[in-house]
């Protein structure tokens, strides 16, 4: 009942092992992931656009920001980096101020969730993407409510990310 482990000796009755997040292969394969021990790929937060290969955009998963690793964000994201490309193509710059919001619900039971969320907008100072300040939130507990409320965000998320 023991997981050794190259930081050492875990015990318990149940593991549950989740290696660090990297980068999807293509992404490292071509060079693109130069940021966090190179496990991701370095991108402006204006754009998404990559560090090391001006013209590619690299968003979600991939990317390294402050923002969680969450479908929701990877939606912003893909919001904000498709405003830039347009306006790129218009001879203009990315929108200066730039906000992403973060939903997610997590299942607890077959019938109950909880969420939480969070408001993201670009800091020019850091040139990062920051947290509003009393613009986030969570559930208190978990509810039927949540579930049914999670099943909306879900359907609404996926219409709009691949309508």
């Amino acid at each position: 009942m023991t997981l050794q482990t190259t930081t050492g000796a875990v015990a318990g009755h149940v593991i549950n092992l989740i290696p660090r997040q990297r980068c999807g292969p293509i992404v490292a394969a071509t060079g693109l992931a130069n940021a966090t021990e190179g496990r991701f790929a370095g991108v402006s937060v204006l754009n998404y656009e990559s560090t090391v290969s001006p013209g590619v955009h690299i968003i979600g998963d991939s990317s390294a920001t402050t923002q969680p690793k969450a479908g929701h964000i990877a939606n912003q994201e893909a919001k904000v980096c498709a405003d830039a490309i347009v306006r790129a193509f218009a001879g203009e710059q990315p929108d200066p101020a730039p906000v992403t919001n973060s939903a997610c619900f997590s299942t607890i039971t077959m019938t109950q969730a909880s969420w939480l969320e969070a408001v993201f907008q670009y800091d020019p100072v850091t040139r990062l993407m920051t947290p509003v300040a009393n613009a986030t939130g969570a559930s208190i507990g978990w509810s039927g409510d949540n579930f049914d409320q999670m099943n909306t965000w879900f359907k609404a998320l996926m219409a709009d990310s691949f309508a």
